[in-house]
Parts: structure tokens; sequence; C-alpha cells
């Protein structure tokens, strides 16, 4: 589990797909704690999350609550090829793809 701080302390809302109440949310996303910290976040790990996300059902979940920019910019630093006009749908399955091969 990851404690995500946002540079604004009293924000409340939602960023890239996690709740932040009073500028704080949690996560055991390892790619969202990366993205956070590419971003300037303070990420505080209370303990060690595996390197690669985990490949059950409830991904799946995670996935469709990303926009469709979110999971370009995750495709992006996989890089895993996509056409620009792609919908969601078929992002969504490539990055399905990706994660389950554990790349």
């Amino acid at each position: 589990m990851a404690k995500i701080k946002s540079p604004n302390s009293r924000y409340t809302g939602v960023s890239a797909s996690l709740q932040f109440v009073n500028g704080e949310a949690k996560t055991e996303d390892p790619w969202l704690v990366e993205w956070f910290k590419n971003k300037g976040y303070e990420v505080i790990e209370e303990e060690q999350l595996p390197e690669n996300p985990p490949t059950d059902p409830s991904i799946e979940t995670d996935i469709s609550k990303l926009t469709k920019d979110e999971i370009k910019a995750k495709l992006n630093e996989l890089n895993v090829e996509f056409k620009s006009d792609d919908n969601k749908d078929v992002l969504i399955e490539k990055l399905k793809e990706v994660t389950e091969k554990g790349e």
C-alpha cells in the first residue's frame, strides 16, 4: 500500500482514478505509484509493492476507470504501439495483453 500526497494539501477529488481527500489517496497499484512519483507527488510506500500488476479479475475494473488519455499514457510508458484513433476498448485490450504477459 502506498500513500499519495497531492502538492495541494487541501485537494479533494479524483486524479488518475484515485480518490483524494484532503490531499491524500492510497493505492496498491504499482503503475499508479510510479505515475504519481513521475508527476512530482510525494509517495509514501507503506509496504513493498509487487513489480508487476496483479493479473486478477479486479484489474479489469481498475483499467476501465482510467480515461482514454491515461490508458494511452500507460501504453506509451510500456512502449506499446497503438493508433491515435483507437477507441478505449481497443486500448484496454492492448493494455491487458501487455500486463498479462508481465511486460
